[in-house]
This record gives structure tokens, sequence and C-alpha cells, in this order.
């Protein structure tokens, strides 16, 4: 590098363009000693008192107590394995910390530490320790003692432990042995002071001493050959990864270094990450994954790339170059001798891609310029540089000359408006000569003289950026608004200035001869058809991109550069490919018209950061499969339910807000990871979730659930997980089957008892009307009994045959007008009060004018009665009134008194009192025994029946209460009766 510098040029193209993990991305290296990567992808840093988890964005740390960690390992169930001096822990998925393994075999002690862990390709997983080996055994979730064959008791003080495919490396002081773990076969090799031991083959290992010398071992033949290739320095060994048959990778404490195998020479590898060198002096340990990916972890971080495969290269800047050499490549030329020429914003410079120099070449009186166009003719380079002539470029003796102008002052003139100019390309025409596109003008060059001369072209004025023909000679032309065509000649030209958002179109590739990709924001295809152009766009995936650069290349491959990266469309493809910064793309745009396919097929594209070049036959696009991961599951907020059981989770009904966790490692360019997921169960439907690892569902009903979730680069490609999380949430108690069927079943009991109820206590109240019905008639006959009739109707006569002609007149009229109230109030279940008083007071009326004015009666209705407006049961108060009348009043001797009062308890209830002053009810119920008719009155009976009936059927509260009366010396003085209607 430093002899690079003092010539100037560049010193070497890399052998390797990595990446680099370090602190920035949130890795801890520090004291970190070894590194792997597990089945689900997550890259594993091992420190001697924690673990770090890795997944491209986020690391997870796990803390561990008591010893030093040792060494990591993974097997393929994805479950990680540590070990320190005593004991061996595992990790898995959904796991808080690291969990002890049981050990079964000799004690564990100072003779007999464990040192390191490997997995042979049938997943059975090893450690070692100073009495030999210890195997895992999953039914007993514990490692188990295998001593080597034959040597049960030998102690293996060196911590060696390597392995190639199912062969094991241990060592002693003087001695390596490899273990066979399939056919349990010991062989050993003689060899003091091992360091480390590295397999090439089957038989052959490399191994490091003390002194830091390698030598090789060769366990068919026992032989022991010191390496001694040029070029590799003291150091202790890695791993050996071959490359190929005559090349392999050796990676040792002091860096990497390819081995030459047929010259047995090492070089040091040239490392390269975003197109500049970075260190490789001092690595501590990798790990080569399934995938072909090599992680060193060194003093700079972790570096990681594939040795196995093409990679673009990038030179980001040109250290060791002149300082006025610009990285902003804007042209690009290629020699008779190969030599990659570039044109920059400060002048223009030459690649020598088999040195990797390079060197600025300009005139010796000017200053650089920035160079757009730049093409070489078969002998000399042509280009244009912004505020100088157009000059020849001799590319061998590297000497400047001038193009012919003519004479006079034509020539001064085009001189000047040359000096004004910016030029955008140069194209060759059919007929040899080649067009300077410039912003004033366009200008022709003939070869051989080169003459140049003005040359009219439709569209200039546009500002044109770039030219491409089709098979029929028409010029197809990207300019600052919008494309021009034109015919052969440039003659006919036809517009298109309505591309939008930008009207810039940059780059121009034709399918055909009236077709062709016009690139803008966004890429177009174009149809010329007649004198017309239509277009449409086409690749949605780039349609907010500007597009700078299309290019087919003899394979016919279509390479498109955007604002994203370069994009590749092999012929028949449906769908691009995307490679990017992380493929080693430059992470700036490209430049107008700066690609070249050179003369051995490779590609070279510049921007404004440096410049690109790939071999397209061997850059193999790697298919991107996206490991998805569900890491964790939470439950209204607390720990993570996930446990790695394929079994649904089973979860209360009161469980219902799940929050769940997913990751993807990956690490190239994990900023661009997408996701979208769906909750089968509750909406079949994907939602896009953005970069967000995370989702939460809340308040979910009870039912069954599938969690799945899907990552992508592009949001074109989407890579599924491959175990999906299904969950139950549990119904509640009264919502499930048996319960739902036992209460519609007490349900319809219910309804069958309730409507058995009804149906009683329908016939009960119809029962309860016709008795009612029956009981008023019996009331009324009661009232009309024939007795009553008999005993008037004599009054009457009597009073006819004494001629008394007044009283009988009177009588017959209140005995008429009682019958016609009697039977209109029969009528009617309730009538007003004043009807039933009226009928009450004629009644007690001709009472009292058939017994001589045997008694005297009042009746009484207190203020707060209204009588025309309260309405009672008819016939109902009489037949007290009759009982007084008949069996208290009319066996007393002396005028007997008869009171009739009514009142209101309350709003809504009517009070009446038929109170006598006769002989009460002992003494009436002693005449009635002695009475020869032997007449019964059922009034009062009746009426009881009514008001029991009433209050059943209204649901009302009527009562009767009788009391007997008696004088101060407790002699029988009448009867009260309180009768309590509700109104």
């Amino acid at each position: 590098m430093l002899i690079a510098a003092r010539s100037g040029g560049f010193g070497q193209l890399p052998d390797f363009n990595v990446q680099l993990l370090d602190d920035k991305n949130g890795i801890s290296t520090a004291n970190a000693s070894r590194i792997i990567r597990d089945r689900n992808g997550f890259l594993w840093v091992l420190a001697p008192r924690h673990i770090e988890r890795f997944d491209g964005q986020n690391v997870r740390r796990i803390e561990t107590e008591g010893e030093n960690l040792l060494d990591i390992a993974s097997d393929s169930s994805g479950t990680v394995w540590t070990t320190s001096d005593s004991g061996i822990r595992k990790y898995r998925i959904g796991y808080r910390s690291l969990r002890n393994v049981a050990l079964d075999g000799p004690e564990i002690a100072p003779l007999n530490k464990l040192n390191k862990l490997q997995v042979t390709p049938d997943n059975r997983v090893w450690a070692n320790a100073g009495r030999g080996l210890y195997q895992y055994d999953p039914r007993t979730d514990s490692f188990r003692f295998q001593p080597l064959p034959g040597l049960e008791k030998h102690y293996y003080y060196r911590r060696i432990f390597s392995r190639r495919n199912y062969q094991l490396y241990v060592a002693d002081v003087r001695t390596v042995f490899c273990f066979d773990a399939r056919n349990r076969r010991v062989r050993k090799v003689p060899f003091a002071d091992v360091r480390s031991v590295v397999p090439v083959s089957d038989d052959v290992a490399w191994a490091s001493n003390n002194l830091m010398q390698t030598f090789e071992l060769n366990f068919e033949t026992g032989a022991v050959r010191p390496i001694t290739g040029r070029g590799l320095p003291p150091a202790e060994l890695i791993s050996i990864t071959e490359l190929g048959p005559d090349k392999r990778l050796v990676n040792t404490t002091k860096g990497c270094f390819i081995h030459n195998i047929g010259s047995d020479a090492f070089a040091r590898a040239v490392l390269f990450d975003s197109g500049k060198p970075v260190p490789n002096n001092e690595n501590y340990a990798d790990f080569y994954d399934n995938s072909g990916t090599q992680w060193i972890l060194c003093q700079e971080g972790i570096l990681f790339f594939r040795p196995l495969a093409h990679t673009i290269g990038w030179l980001n800047g040109f250290p060791g170059a002149d300082p006025d050499l610009s990285n902003n490549v804007k042209a690009i030329a290629e020699d008779r001798q190969g030599n990659i020429w570039l044109g920059t914003s400060r002048g223009v410079a030459v690649l020598d891609i088999g040195r990797g120099t390079v060197t600025p070449v300009r005139p010796e009186k000017s200053r650089p310029g920035e160079v757009r166009a730049l093409i070489f003719d078969g002998k000399n380079l042509l280009l244009a540089a912004s505020g100088a002539l157009p000059q020849l470029v001799d590319p061998v003796s590297r000497e400047f000359s001038d193009l012919n102008y003519p004479a006079g002052k034509a020539g001064e003139a085009l001189r000047a408006k040359l000096l004004a100019d910016s030029f955008a390309t140069i194209i060759r025409m059919p007929s040899g000569n080649y067009l300077i596109v410039g912003e004033l003008g366009c200008y022709r060059v003939e070869p051989g003289s080169y003459r140049i001369a003005g040359m009219p072209v439709p569209g200039f004025e546009k500002l044109i950026q770039t030219v491409a023909r089709d098979t029929k000679g028409n010029y197809w032309m990207g300019t600052y608004q919008g494309l021009v065509v034109t015919g052969p000649g440039f003659r006919n030209a036809i517009a298109d200035q309505d591309f939008a958002p930008g009207k810039l179109v940059g780059a121009v590739l034709p399918q055909n001869d009236s077709v062709a990709w016009c690139g803008s924001v966004g890429l177009y295809e174009v149809v010329k058809k007649g004198n017309t152009l239509s277009r449409k766009k086409i690749f949605p995936e780039l349609a907010n991109q500007r597009i700078s650069l299309l290019h087919r290349d003899r394979a016919g491959r279509i390479w498109i550069g955007g604002d994203d990266g370069l994009y590749l469309l092999n012929p028949n493809a449906a769908r691009l490919q995307w490679f990017d910064f992380r493929d080693n793309i430059q992470n700036k745009p490209f430049n107008i018209n700066s690609i070249l396919e050179s003369a051995g097929g490779r590609i070279y594209i510049g921007g404004l950061n440096g410049l690109n070049f790939f071999d397209p036959d061997q850059l193999k696009y790697r298919e991107e499969k996206l490991n998805v991961i569900i890491a964790a599951v939470q439950v209204n907020g607390n720990d993570s339910l996930l446990n790695g059981d394929q079994r649904p989770l089973s979860l209360d009904w009161t469980q219902n807000s799940v929050e769940i966790q997913y990751l993807t490692p990956y690490f190239r360019n994990p900023g661009k990871l997408m996701y979208r997921y769906r909750l089968t169960g509750l909406d079949d439907g994907w939602v896009d979730n953005a970069r967000n690892s995370r989702v939460r569902f809340t308040s979910l009903p009870p039912g069954q659930y599938t969690f799945s979730v899907a990552a992508s680069l592009d949001g074109l490609n989407w890579s599924e997980t491959a175990r999906p999380l299904s969950f139950i949430i549990l119904t509640p108690w009264w919502k499930t089957w048996w319960f739902i069927t036992g209460a519609v079943l007490a349900a319809g009991g219910a309804g069958y008892w309730l409507f058995r109820r009804r149906v009683a206590a329908i016939r009960r109240q119809t029962a309860l009307r016709e008795y009612m019905a029956e009981l008023e008639m019996r009331a009324l006959r009661a009232q009309m009994n024939p007795h009553f009739i008999f005993n008037c109707l004599n009054s009457i006569n009597r009073y006819i045959v004494k001629s008394d002609n007044a009283t009988a007149s009177l009588y017959l009229t209140r005995f008429a007008k009682l019958i016609r109230l009697i039977l209109d109030n029969s009528n009617s279940k309730k009538v007003l009060l004043s009807s039933e008083l009226e009928a009450l007071k004629l009644y007690i009326e001709m009472e009292r004018l058939r017994f001589d004015g045997k008694f005297d009666y009042r009746i009484i209705v207190d203020e707060r009665v209204n009588a025309d407006s309260i309405e009672v049961p008819s016939l109902i108060i009489q037949p007290y009134v009759e009982n007084a009348i008949w069996h208290g009043l009319l066996h007393k001797e002396s005028q007997g008194n008869l009171y009739v009062k009514l009142g209101m308890l309350d709003d809504n209830t009517l009070e009446c009192i038929v109170e006598d002053d006769g002989v009460g009810r002992a003494k009436a119920a002693e005449f009635r025994s002695k009475s020869a008719t032997g007449k019964k009155s059922l009034g009062m009976k009746l009426t009881e029946d009514r008001i029991a009936v009433l209050n059943q059927y209204a649901q009302t509260n009527a009562s009767v209460e009788i009391v007997d009366l008696e004088d101060d010396d407790r002699h029988a003085a009448g009867t009260r009766v309180v009768v309590v209607i509700p109104v």
C-alpha cells in the first residue's frame, strides 16, 4: 500500500468485499472470544460473563453467573449450548436465561475441566474435558461421559477440540488424536505443544504450536510436515476455507491469507468494506455457516462475507491517487489494452484493472474539468470536458492533442462556442462519425481526420442528456424536457414533454424499432406509432425512483440503475432482482451514461461515490429467504408464554390481551425489512406493519386463532414464518355448550312451567269470573227473595184494605223504584256510590214503613267522599243493612237505631260502617233457632264470598270486619260491620 501510494496509484483491488458489524450496531465485541450463528439465523457472541444474540437490528444480552464461559455452539434444533470449566448450559427461544444441564460421568475436577463444544452432522452435541468426551443424551437431558476407545484412563491436557464432519480432534502435550464418532476409530499423530488444530481433509490437519509455527499433520501416515510457504507470519490458526482446487483462505490471529496451493505462497487478503480497505491484521475467532457466509470476530468488530461467491466490487475513492482526482465518476471507456478510463468531475484517470492502479491523466498546462463525455474510437480517446475544448488522448503515450477546426472566423466562433458549452455524452453514428452532445448545440467529429463541425440536431434546445439508436436508425433522445424521437439523419422529430413528476429522461433503451424503455421518475415503455408517442409505467417497484441507467448486456440481461441501487431483469423473467448497498453497490446515485460493458464482459458503473464493477456471468443473485421467527408472546402484559411446544397455547377467557414479538435475523441491510401479519380467526387478510416487530391484540373474543407473520425487503417478495403461532382463548363457563344447553333446557322448562301456570291462572280467572257472575245473580236473587217481595205486596194490600190509599201508593212507588234500581245496578260490576246509596235508602225506608217505624236510621257521608265519582261493587252494602234490621233491630223491644257511615281512609280506600243498637248477634242467633220457618239469610255470606273473589280476581285488598258492641255492663249493645272497599 505504501509503495502504491508513493507511485500515485491504488495498490490492489479487493479480494473480498465484506460488511462490518460493530458498536454502532449495538454489539459489544470487547473481550469477546467466540462467534456462531444458530439454526434460526441469529448471531451469537460469547464473552466471559455473558452472551449476546443479534438479529441484525436488536441485541439481547443474557447474563451468566458463576465461572467464565469458554465456548458456544448451536445444534440443528436451534438450541444454544455454552461451557465453563465445570458446567454446560443451554438456551432456547422462550427461555429467560441459561439452564444448567446435568453431567453423568467422572467428577469435574482440576484435571477434568470442561472445554469446548462440537456438533456432528447427526446433530449430536459433544463437549471435551480433561478425561475425554461427553455426549448429550436427550432422553435424560444430560451429558454422558464417552471415553475414547483404548484411552479410558488418558488425560487430554490441551484445550483442543476441533471437528471435520464426524471426526473430532483432541490433544495432550505430545499427541494429537482424531476420533471418528461413527466407527469409534482413534488415530493419532505425535506433535508437541499443540496450540490449535484445523482440519483440512479427512486425513490431514494443520496445527500451530506454542511458537506460532504451522505444521501439516497426516493421520493416515502419521507424518508431520512444516508449512514453509512464504508470506505466512507466525500466528495461531483459526480456520481454513477451500476456495477452489488451487486456493484456500487461511484465517489466523494475524489476519486472513490466501494460500496458493501450487506455489505454496501466502498473500494477505485484501478486504474492502463499502468500497474502502479495512484492516486485516488481528482476528480472534470465526464461524462458517450453512449459507456459505464467513463470520470473523476481529479487532474492528465482526466481518462477514461469502468467500466462494462472486461479489460486486466498489472503489470508493482512490487512495494514493492525485488528491485532485474526484470520486465522482461520470463517464467510462475502455482502450485496446483493456485499461478502463474514467471521466470524473475533476478530470480523467485510467484504471489498470490487472494491477489495481488508478492514475490521473491530464494536459500539463490546463486544470482538470468535469468530464461527462468519453469514448474510444479504436485509436484515441475522445473526451469533452466542461470549460475546455474537446480533446484526443493517446492511451499509450497518454498525451493530449486538439481536434481540427475550420479555418478563419468559423473556426474561432466554433472554439468560442465549445469553450462556453457543457457536454453530456458522445455517441458513434452509423457513418462512423462521432456526435458530441452539448447544451448549446451538437457537434460532429470525423474519425481519422478528427475534423469538428457543428451539426443541427432537433431538440438540442431541450438539453439532451442521453441518446440511443434503434434498429431502424431512429434516435431516441432523453432531455430535461422529456423525450425527443427523430428518424435517421435527425429528421422528422416528435416529442413527449408530459413526463411527470420530473420531465428529465436520463436513460433510454430501445427494445425494437418502435418501442423503447425510458427512465425518468419511474420506468416507462414508450411506443412510437407514426408521428405519435404513447407511454405506460412499468415495474411498480421503480415508480418513485429516478432511473439514471439502462443497459442490455451481451446475454440479454437488462441492468437498471435507480435511487435504491441496481436492478437486474433476466430475459423472460417476470420480476426484478435487486442489488443495493449491502451487495456493495455504492450508496449514492449513479450518473447518467456512466456504464460500460468491457471487452471481457465485465460491467463498470460510475456514480457520485466511486466505481462499481462485476462480471455479470459470475454474479449469482442471492434469493433472500428470510427466516421469520416468533420470539415472544406476552399475555395481559405478563412474561412470555412461548415455550417451543408445538401445541396451541391455551389461554383463559380473561387472558385476551396478547402481544407478539417476531424477529428476522438479517444482516446485509436490516433497515429495509418490512413486515405484515394476519390473525386467522379474527381477520384472514394481511395487515402491513412497516418495520414494527411487535403487534398487540386487545379484547380478543374467545376462539381459536393462528398468528402468522411475513417479512420482505422490497414489498413484493414475502417470506412467511415456518412456525405460525396457534392459541386458543377459552370460552367463559357461561358461554360453554354444556352451560348453554343446560340454560336452554332450564329456560324451556321454566317457560313451560310459566305457560302451564299462566294457563292455570287463566282458567282460575275464568272460573272466578263465572263464580262472580253466579254470586252476583245469587245476590240479586237474595235481595229479591220471595219472602221480601211477598211481605212488600202484603203490606201494600193491607194499606189498600185499610183504605190508606196514600200510604199504599207511596209504598208501591218506592217498591217499584227499588226493584228498578236493583235491576239496573245488576247490569254492571261496579256502580256509582250515589246510585248504591239511593237504592239502600229506598230499601231502608220501605223496611221502616213496613215495620211501622220500629227503628230510626241515618246515612252519614263524609265530606271527603265524592259519591258521584266513586264506584263500588253493586249491592255490596245492602246485605249488612238487611241483617242489622232483621236480626238486630226487629227483636228489640224498644225503638232501635241504624247508622250507615261512609268515609275515606285514604285517596283510594272507602270505609263503610253499618252499625245498629239491636240485640246483638248472640241473641239474634237464639231467636233464629226458635223460629218455626227456619229461614236462612244468605245475603252476608254471599257478600263475603263476592269480596273474597274480588280480591283474588282484581288483586285488591277489600275486607269485612264484624264487631259486637257492648255497654258499660258488658251486655250486648248491637253490632258494627266495617266494610273496606278499594275504589
